[in-house]
């Protein structure tokens, strides 16, 4: 698709704003079909786990548990790239609660002998090096949600397991199983409905045009340029894009319809999730590419990076010495409000989400504690409180807590916890301590870390618009458009984040950085190489 030519003026305009706290606590965006990837994450949690029981290998098999957060990681995925990314994923998991296994090993037998608590520091520092590592990684790569959430959460579950009698085989084992699974059940729909997963990126990115079709407004153009770049991502892992499949055309003609909206939307209302151009969108960079653009002290992933190895520490400190049960919730706690950006706004929503989330699902814990359940049912509640995870980890964090914290809460204790009221106690002054650290961390370590990191964007963009100006190689240039709309797209991110954390400052930067966005977009559209 070619952009055509016009007037290419920038004017001033309006920073974008976060939504109000009270719609980012209540809204629950609809994001298409969510029942089969939670049908999903059910069967796999319980074909293992059920299997394990009728073998009569008892709770312990629920530990498979584990090893099915795997299948969140594929869905939306075509079928082509699915089963590559669940394994990959299923072998992390399988390390991380080896790792945490391990971790919690050597705490359970000094605790034993009669350590202090400060041994859970071992555990502490686990959870804190993973975090940090798995969230450098997951942003660089720009895998969104649930990002390293569900990796640190494996770990962490694992540590409780040696307490309870469970060997560091045993954990490895059952996560095994668990990823293995995932790995099958995220594959069950192939043999009958092969393009169902971009037939419904598809879908949602047409939906979301004709939302804003209807209704011209900053949500529903977010919405749509969002959804229409998960869409051609899709294609392209499907490798669809070039092929005049129906899919592509459908997706073609609802591209169109939404640039040509834009280009025509009144100028007061812009916001720069709007960049989208009159062209196909190209195939993200190799893994090797983001991780090396990211890999730098300057980046928005190093930032991340920095700030979750200062809270996990300071949070598991403070909790150890408070003397709670278990450090791990505080410091899960303060790096899941962390780990996704360093927006300083929609980091306090986060934290809100995990407050809120996290007492309510105790709530929850304390009705299912006086069934006890074990063997088929202990099974049956994991299974079911996973569907409602997979339902809103992307949609509603807070309500994603509801489920996620009997999750952890069953699962840590292989059964209800025999002590309501400790448990229950200790998760709340564990959740107020890693929300406080986290709130205490993101606004007061690296205070102007969004000003580095949208200066260093933007001059990526620059030196990706002087390297396509200054090439000779006709062969190089499809690779060099891809690494500029790769930064174009950094920058645009980064601008939404500072306008969110330092209004004044940023506005002073608008529009010489809409003016950057707008040559970077003009290349892109160029049948040739531009002059210099």
């Amino acid at each position: 698709m070619a952009e055509a030519s016009g007037d290419h003026r920038v004017v001033d305009l309006p920073l974008p704003t976060p939504a109000p706290l009270r719609t980012a606590i209540l809204s629950v965006p609809r994001q298409g079909r969510r029942w089969p990837g939670a049908a999903r994450a059910a069967a796999t949690v319980a074909v293992p786990g059920l299997v394990g029981v009728a073998l009569g290998f008892g709770a312990v098999s629920a530990i498979a548990t584990l090893g099915a957060f795997a299948v969140v990681y594929g869905e939306q995925r075509p079928y082509r790239v699915r089963a590559r990314a669940v394994a990959v994923i299923g072998t992390v998991l399988v390390t991380l609660a080896t790792i945490g296994a391990l971790a919690g090993s050597v705490v359970h037998h000094e605790l034993a002998a009669g350590g202090p608590a400060w041994w859970y520091l071992v555990v502490v520092a686990a959870m804190t090096v993973t975090v940090a590592g798995c969230a450098f990684v997951v942003d660089a790569l720009r895998m969104g949600a649930p990002g390293a959430f569900l990796m640190l959460l494996s770990l962490e579950i694992a540590s409780a397991l040696p307490s309870l009698g469970v060997s560091v085989p045993t954990v490895s084992a059952w996560t095994a199983i668990g990823a293995g699974t995932a790995v099958v059940v995220s594959l069950s729909g192939a043999p009958f409905r092969p393009r169902t997963p971009e037939r419904t990126a598809v879908a949602a990115a047409v939906a979301a045009v004709d939302a804003v079709l209807e209704e011209n407004s900053p949500g529903n153009r977010r919405a749509a340029v969002h959804d229409l770049h998960a869409a051609w991502q899709c294609l392209h892992d499907a490798g669809l894009v070039g092929s005049g499949h129906p899919l592509e055309q459908a997706l073609c003609a609802a591209h169109l319809r939404c640039a040509e909206t834009l280009d025509e939307r009144p100028r007061d209302e812009a916001v720069p999730e709007d960049d989208l151009r009159l062209r196909t969108p190209l195939r993200r960079p190799s893994v090797r590419y983001r991780l090396a653009r990211a890999a730098h002290l300057r980046s928005r992933s190093a930032t991340i990076a920095v700030r979750l190895l200062v809270a996990g520490p300071v949070a598991g400190t403070i909790a150890i010495a408070l003397g709670v049960g278990r450090p791990d919730w505080a410091v899960i706690t303060a790096a899941m409000i962390l780990h996704q950006g360093p927006d300083r706004i929609l980091g306090s929503y986060r934290a809100a989400h995990r407050f809120l989330g996290t007492v309510l699902g105790l709530v929850l814990v304390a009705c299912l504690t006086p069934f006890h359940p074990g063997g088929i049912a202990l099974v049956a509640v994991l299974a079911a409180v996973m569907a409602g995870t997979e339902m809103f980890l992307v949609r509603n964090y807070g309500l994603a807590m509801v489920f996620i914290t009997p999750l952890v809460v069953v699962l840590g204790g292989l059964g209800a916890p025999g002590d309501l009221v400790t448990v229950a106690r200790d998760r709340f002054l564990e959740t107020v301590v890693g929300v406080l650290v986290a709130l205490a961390v993101l606004w007061g370590v690296l205070p102007r870390a969004h000003r580095r990191v949208l200066d260093f964007a933007d001059g990526r963009v620059r030196d990706a618009v002087t390297r396509i100006a200054a090439s000779s190689d006709a062969r190089e240039l499809p690779e060099l458009r891809r690494d500029l709309e790769f930064d174009l797209h950094a920058s645009t991110t980064a601008a939404v984040i500072a306008a969110h954390t330092e209004p004044a400052w940023t506005r002073e930067r608008w529009t010489e950085h809409r003016r950057l966005h707008e040559l970077g977009y003009r290349i892109l559209t160029l049948p040739e190489r531009p002059g210099p």
